[in-house]
């Protein structure tokens, strides 16, 4: 018979797993296009899109796809499936080290991993693209099945969909953009099965989880460690709490399973599920990462002088023996939250607790303007239209800089200094200040 300890940690595990991740779909619902009616799939092409590959002077790619395996994953679509392809130009791929002596040793599998990510299912046109003033997202013809974002579509399951790569694909004037780089011109063919962009950049797939690419970097250190030692400080403190009612002081891994109110550093930025085939294990949005720099700015030098900060707000830190959960939290956290989650932890909740959903948040720098103000981040789920959340954030563009700040505030607004560090969770936004809400007080 299952003793009371195993029972405990048994709930939490189902009670984490449930909670723990969720993940962000296309926007493209939720943003309304611009006025003009919209251009229905008409087309006066005569080739398919392998027959204009062929003909066209994307000689390196075009090998690469022969020799690929993706005729056979077309093949398993349907014959009546559209697709598009995105072609880098010769030029492009022998940047990329992709020469015909290169190509020539590689294996189809491990071609597939690049000309499967070039490719996507559906149809996106050039005229589409120039009606939109946000980003389309078309899932590539790459999977990751280690990966399981939210379910839509996989009909293996109702817990999850696996993990397609991405491509947000939008334009800058008459450049086409994929996932906020510019790829040259527009030069779209189209073709009676989809059509192709012929392209002078390769496509860069991402490799790395937002906490892999935050710690290869370097200017993140201080973010990076508070948030750490943060977590630890306050999972001490929550199980300092349970000892009393559990008869032990539970470790961390047990405490993180009662401790669901808090957004952990980890959480939404790394791949932490341990159980396969149940529920999420990746969040796909959007990170606006403050530099070390940023904390200076703001009157802390070391990590040490922001954890001396957040003992302002540790006497609110506790587990409750009525709701069975953490409650609490330090002071820096409110500034965390706007750079990461939008601001959240200040959202609308009913009198029984419940929160709009989550809209889509994966938002690349050709969309980060004034537009975005009045973005519902979370709406839609059991409660009514006046628990939506809307956009926090106020978003500006000066001499082409792109500023943040959030709304109403008195601190100077952040510049945005570097963008579209592309990753499995979406992309990291560079900012050189600290998102300061209105009367914050920092001394």
């Amino acid at each position: 018979m299952m003793n009371m300890r195993n029972l405990k940690k048994l709930s939490g595990v189902i009670l984490f797993a449930s909670l723990l991740f969720t993940a962000a779909c296309t926007k493209t619902e939720f943003l309304p296009d611009p006025e003009g009616a919209q251009v229905p799939f008409q087309s006066n092409a005569t080739q398919t899109v392998e027959e204009l590959l062929a003909a066209s002077p994307a000689k390196l790619y075009y090998s690469a796809w022969q020799k690929s395996n993706i005729k056979n994953v077309l093949n398993q679509k349907g014959s009546k499936v559209l697709y598009t392809a995105f072609v880098p130009n010769d030029a492009a791929m022998q940047s990329a080290g992709l020469t015909a002596s290169k190509i020539d040793q590689m294996s189809a599998a491990e071609l597939d991993d690049f000309i499967l990510f070039s490719a996507t299912i559906g149809q996106v046109t050039g005229d589409e693209l120039k009606l939109k003033s946000d980003n389309f997202m078309v899932k590539t013809l790459l999977e990751n099945r280690d990966l399981y974002v939210k379910y839509y579509e996989n009909p293996e399951s109702n817990q999850f969909d696996y993990y397609a790569y991405r491509l947000y694909v939008g334009l800058k004037g008459d450049a086409l953009l994929v996932n906020g780089k510019n790829m040259g011109k527009l030069n779209y063919l189209p073709a009676t099965n989809g059509g192709l962009y012929l392209m002078e950049k390769t496509l860069e797939k991402p490799t790395k989880t937002i906490i892999e690419a935050l710690r290869a970097d370097g200017r993140f250190t201080m973010f990076l460690e508070s948030q750490r030692l943060a977590d630890e400080l306050y999972l001490d403190k929550i199980a300092s709490d349970m000892e009393p009612l559990f008869g032990y002081k539970p470790d961390p891994e047990e405490t993180m399973m009662y401790a669901t109110q808090r957004l952990f550093y980890q959480k939404d930025w790394d791949i932490l599920s341990p159980y396969p085939g149940y529920g999420t294990n990746i969040t796909i949005s959007t990170l606006f990462a403050p530099t070390d720099e940023a904390f200076h700015k703001a009157g802390f030098q070391t990590v040490a002088d922001i954890l001396k900060f957040n003992e302002r707000g540790a006497s609110s830190i506790h587990f409750s023996d009525m709701t069975f959960t953490d409650e609490g939290a330090y002071p820096m956290d409110t500034i965390y939250n706007y750079h990461r989650n939008w601001g959240r932890m200040f959202q609308p909740v009913t009198v029984g607790g419940d929160k709009a959903i989550s809209n889509a948040t994966v938002f690349y720098s050709n969309e980060l303007s004034p537009r975005l103000n009045e973005y519902l981040v979370s709406a839609g789920g059991n409660p009514s239209i006046e628990y939506a959340y809307k956009m926090p954030l106020e978003f500006s563009v000066n001499n082409s800089s792109i500023q943040i700040k959030v709304k109403g505030s008195e601190y100077p607004a952040a510049n945005v200094i570097e963008g579209d560090i592309n990753t499995l969770n979406g992309p990291i936004h560079v900012v050189d200040h600290l998102f300061i809400p209105k009367g914050f007080k920092l001394n």
